[in-house]
């Protein structure tokens, strides 16, 4: 080989010149948000179970310290949160069944 030049590069297999192209795997992306401790704590506020919604609504200014209309905000948006979904499941089910219920009755 003359001074100066450098070999050539052997040819790539056709295959292997795609797969240098593909997207990077799955893993090696950014992992998905997770949900922030205020919206884990309303999630397990949630799973409990209330005789009276006078004692929930107190119960929010006392342990969330939320005003009943902050906490629900943040429930709503919870609703369709897939964070939220893998979480708690059955909570996050048992949220949208009343949400379609109340929908459907208007």
């Amino acid at each position: 080989m003359p001074p100066g030049r450098t070999p050539a590069r052997p040819p790539m297999p056709a295959r292997q010149e795609a797969e240098e192209h593909l997207p990077a795997p799955r893993a090696a992306r950014e992992p998905e948000a997770k949900l922030t401790a205020l919206e884990q704590r309303i999630l397990g506020f949630e799973s409990r179970w209330w005789r009276a919604s006078g004692a929930k609504t107190q119960a929010i200014l006392d342990e969330l310290e939320l005003t009943p209309e902050q906490y629900y905000q943040h429930l709503a948006r919870l609703i369709d949160n897939p964070e939220a979904a893998a979480e708690q499941p059955a909570v996050i089910r048992r949220l949208r069944a009343a949400r379609d219920h109340r929908r459907g009755a208007r």
